[in-house]
């Protein structure tokens, strides 16, 4: 009886090992979609942006070398319902819509306090979806710069896994 469930094992066993590179290979990089949100190539640099002008590089790097965008990309079509993701993208249209209205141009060729000013006015803005657009932007932003790695090594000093053990008391032989 034993023996027959050490064969039933190793054949199943050798079947496994025989599926597992297929398998594996449908985990390639290439396969994963990289923006599953859908914004175009001018709303992504917007975005990035925005992102920039919520936390500015200075003596620390920003949101562009940090990739913030993407993070903020990934969570809102990763979590956010199908609703809050049109509405999300609308308000990144509308982002632009604003600035050309205010200074004749686009965000991107805005001016640091122009573009400030902007945002200040999403935040106080009497329409929900520009103020949940912006508030959204904003947390999703503090979000990624508080968990990427550059914070949590340099500023915040995590250690991922801290190993040592300080004990009171000297060990003698």
């Amino acid at each position: 009886m034993k023996r027959r469930e050490v064969f039933s094992n190793l054949g199943l066993g050798a079947l496994g090992v025989i599926a597992l590179p297929a398998w594996a290979n449908g985990w390639s990089g290439a396969n994963i979609k990289k923006d599953n949100l859908g914004l175009s190539l001018d709303q992504n640099s917007l975005l990035e942006d925005l992102a920039e002008t919520i936390i500015p590089e200075t003596n620390t790097p920003g949101a562009k070398t940090l990739e913030i965008a993407k993070f903020i990309k990934t969570m809102v079509a990763d979590i956010y319902s199908p609703e809050d993701k049109e509405r999300f993208k609308v308000a990144v249209s509308k982002v632009e819509d604003i600035s050309k209205l205010l200074y004749g141009k686009t965000y991107n060729e805005c001016s640091k306090p122009q573009k400030i000013h902007l945002l200040q006015g999403l935040d106080m803005s009497s329409d929900k979806d520009q103020k949940w657009f912006f508030n959204t932007t904003k947390r999703l932003s503090v979000q990624a710069y508080t968990s990427s790695e550059y914070f949590l090594t340099n500023i915040a000093k995590f250690e991922f896994a801290p190993g040592r053990y300080l004990g009171c008391v000297p060990v003698t032989q």
